[in-house]
Parts: C-alpha cells; sequence; structure tokens
C-alpha cells in the first residue's frame, strides 16, 4: 500500500513540473492504476456501457482508457491545479465535487496526495456500479480512505445536493466531440444550478461550431485538412446557462435549447470539401483544447460538400438532451 501511495506520488508530482515529460509520466500514471486494480478492468464486464436518461455513462475499461488521451489528461490536471491555487488563496477550507469519476477518479487523485495536507474535502460521484466498486477499492489500496472523501454512486444528472453541501469546484469530463451520447450538458446544469455563483465548473467553456474543411496536397500521397470556424451554434458554460439560449420548462422539467442558423455563401463553399462540427474546450482560464489536440476536439463529419452546386447551404441546429444527447443538425 506504502509503495503504490509513494509511486503515485513520484509519478504525479511530474504533471507539476514545467520541464517534465508530462506524456511518459502519463502512461506510467496508468499502467500504476491498472497494477492497483489487478488488471481486472480489463474483465469483458467492464466494457458495458449504462444507458440512461440523459445520455451514456461509459463502461469502466473505457472510462479507464480515458487516460490515453495523453493531452486531455495533461491539461484538465492542470486546470484544475490551477483552480485548486486559486481558491485555496481566497479561503482556508474546499469542497471538491467530481462527477463521474470512472474507476480511478484520475483528474483528482493527483491532488489528493499533492494536497494532503490542505482542508480539502472530496466528493467523488459516479453512477455506472461496476466503476464505483473499482473506485473505492483503488482508493482503499493506496491508503486513502481517510483524506476527507465521501463516495456517491448516483446519476450526476439527477443527484440532490444535502442541505449545507455547497462545492467550491465541480470537475466533470462526461463527453465526447460534438457533445455526443454522454451526459455532459444534463451534468453541467444539474450541478450548476444548485452551485453557488462563485462555484468553479471544470471544464469552464465548451463550445460547438459549424466549420467546414478544405484538403490541400502538401506532398504526394499527403493531404493536409484545414479547418475553418463559421458560426459558434452552441456553449456549455455559466454564463450560457444564464443567458436566453438556454430554457428550462418547470411544468415538464425539461431542459431545451434555442435553435441556431448557419448559412454558408457560395464563397465559402466554392473551396470548402467537408460540413463538420467543431468542437472547443476551455478547461480553466489559460489551460485550452483547441481543434484537433484530442479526441474530445476532433471534427465530427456531417456532409460532403466537396462537388456542391447550390450557391448557399442553411445548417439548422439545436442541441437536444435525451437518451441520445447531441447537436440535432438539417441541412437544406
Amino acid at each position: 500500500m506504502i509503495n503504490f501511495k509513494k509511486e503515485l506520488l513520484h509519478i504525479t508530482s511530474q504533471f507539476f513540473e514545467e520541464t517534465s515529460d508530462y506524456s511518459s509520466a502519463l502512461k506510467e500514471y496508468k499502467q500504476l492504476l491498472f497494477r492497483i486494480s489487478n488488471e481486472a478492468i480489463n474483465n469483458v464486464e467492464h466494457r458495458n456501457n449504462v444507458q440512461l436518461e440523459n445520455g451514456v455513462a461509459i463502461g469502466t475499461l473505457w472510462a479507464a482508457n480515458c487516460l490515453d488521451d495523453l493531452v486531455r489528461t495533461y491539461k484538465f490536471i492542470r486546470g484544475i491545479e490551477v483552480a485548486i491555487q486559486e481558491k485555496t488563496h481566497q479561503k482556508d477550507s474546499l469542497h471538491i465535487l467530481y462527477a463521474g469519476t470512472g474507476p480511478f477518479a484520475s483528474l483528482i487523485l493527483p491532488f489528493i496526495l499533492r494536497y494532503a495536507d490542505l482542508n480539502i474535502t472530496y466528493t467523488l460521484l459516479e453512477v455506472n456500479p461496476l466503476s464505483f466498486e473499482a473506485l473505492k477499492s483503488t482508493i482503499k489500496k493506496l491508503g486513502l480512505e481517510t483524506n476527507n472523501i465521501n463516495f456517491i454512486n448516483q446519476d450526476a444528472t439527477k443527484y440532490q445536493f444535502p442541505k449545507n453541501f455547497s462545492p467550491d469546484i465541480i470537475v466533470s469530463e462526461t463527453m465526447q466531440r460534438a457533445l455526443d451520447s454522454e451526459q455532459q450538458v444534463s451534468v453541467f446544469y444539474n450541478l450548476m444550478s444548485q452551485s453557488n455563483s462563485d462555484t468553479v465548473f471544470i471544464p469552464e467553456k465548451i463550445t460547438l461550431a459549424i466549420g467546414t474543411s478544405s484538403s490541400e496536397n502538401i506532398k504526394p500521397d499527403i493531404q493536409q485538412k484545414y479547418y475553418r470556424e463559421h458560426d459558434k451554434v452552441f456553449e456549455v458554460s455559466k454564463e450560457a446557462m444564464n443567458s436566453n439560449d438556454w430554457l428550462f420548462e418547470k411544468t415538464s422539467n425539461k431542459l431545451s435549447f434555442t435553435k441556431k442558423h448557419t448559412v454558408l455563401k457560395e464563397k465559402e463553399l466554392s473551396t470548402a470539401s467537408e460540413i463538420v462540427v467543431m468542437t472547443e474546450i476551455t478547461i480553466y482560464k489559460n489551460e485550452e483544447l483547441i481543434i484537433n489536440e484530442s479526441g474530445l476536439t476532433i471534427p465530427k463529419y456531417i456532409k460532403d460538400v466537396s462537388n456542391n452546386k447550390k450557391e448557399s447551404l442553411t445548417i439548422k441546429s439545436q442541441y437536444v438532451i435525451g437518451v441520445n444527447p447531441k447537436l440535432d443538425l438539417k441541412i437544406v
């Protein structure tokens, strides 16, 4: 147990050093977490997703494999570090809520070790029962169960804060590119609508935009794609939630979003080969994930327009929540 903890502290401390090779540290981080779980996470049952009312909670193995997206993991950890540093200068005690922890709570685990001497309470919220059991086992094997950690096996889109529960920082990366399938938007709305105005949510902002790609042959047999953003059509942030673009119907208890119309003119289409949805993420302050930097920001292909004969195209878009959350698109 002591060895695991020592090894983990050594590996994760490298994430906070400017000169370190974070990619090899992250690979070691994942290998160690799999060792702690005795590789049980590779079992077949850990591949099953959990279908919920507001989207999918991914299977335990897939949640664990999110660590393979190195830039995403590194930048989230760096963003969380900035938020914790800011909050600890403002107050003596902190409460961090992590929704959708997966089996390892991998985005918060480095801080449980790094800030063991600070007065920080952690609430770890996970809906997938197999991930939840693996999480408790991981924390126990690391000897961290006494570190002000609460475990909650509930759906983060429905979880109601207990009395006097007021998180300072909420972390939830429950998303795919283009905000497809998973619960990010519903998780954000449910947790932030119960929070104080100064609660920090990580990621701070997610934007979806209609874009186009064009290809250029940079060398024989090598094509380089270039992406151009045309129109931001959806945003997840505190500001967006309080704007007229987010509409909560109290009678039906449903959240809906305004429809957007994007017109791509003939000139814009003349150089375009595809219409795509582009995702950009502000994790916190200066930590961002831009186009193609991570699996979360790979553009989503919508339509081939390389042989487009129309003068212009109109794209109607609206984000929808339900069993299969997505940006709903119609091209006319």
